[in-house]
Order: structure tokens, then sequence, then C-alpha cells
């Protein structure tokens, strides 16, 4: 029985020792690694978390930013139509008065030949 333990069941049981020591480290190896891995995918996640809220405080900027354009635009558009219709009105009234001094002017001229037809 001691031949067979030394020559069969010591060298099986070193293999079975290796074996389990290979594991055994390999095991820690992966636990190291799963733990690794678990820290890196939750800064990954804290990054992407931070990059989404500075992304919609941008897009916020951006939208209120657009909107200042837009309203400073429309105000521009407002004062542009407000000017050309104080021009046109300026150029109506001027038209209205030449258009009234020329009536005048008719009217007497008119009256002065009917003063003719009627004194002659």
């Amino acid at each position: 029985m001691v031949v067979l333990n030394h020559l069969y069941y010591k060298p099986i049981g070193q293999v079975i020792e290796e074996r389990e020591s290979k594991i055994a480290g390999e095991t820690n190896l992966i636990e190291t690694n799963i733990k690794d891995i678990e820290e890196k995918t939750q800064h990954i996640e804290g990054v992407i978390k931070e990059t989404q809220k500075e992304s919609r405080k941008i897009r916020e900027e951006l939208i209120k930013k657009g909107e200042e354009v837009r309203e400073q635009i429309v105000q521009e558009a407002r004062e542009n139509s407000k000017k050309m219709f104080e021009t046109k009105m300026k150029q109506l009234d001027e038209q209205i008065l030449t258009a009234e001094k020329k009536l005048e002017q008719e009217i007497s001229m008119f009256s002065d030949k009917i003063k003719e037809i009627f004194m002659s």
C-alpha cells in the first residue's frame, strides 16, 4: 500500500493540488478582472451621464440663443416695416398735397374761364 501510495496516489494528488491551485489563481484573476471591469463601467457611465448633462445644457443655451436671434430678427423686421410704412405715408401725403395744389390751380383756371365766358 505504501508503494501504491507513493507511486500512484502521491503524483495524482500533486496534479490535483496543482490544478486546484491553478484554478484558484485563475478564479482570483477573473474576480479581479470583473471588479476592474465593473469600476471602469461605472466610470464610463458617470462620464456618459455628465456628457449628457453638458449636452442638454449646451442644447438649452443654443435654443435660448436661437430664440434671441429670432426675436432680434423679428424686431428688426418690425422696425424696417414701420420705417417703410412711414416713408410710404410721407410720399402719399406729398402726392396728396401735390394733387390738391394741382386741383386748386385747375379750379382757379376753370373759374377764370367761366368768368370770361359769362363776362364776355
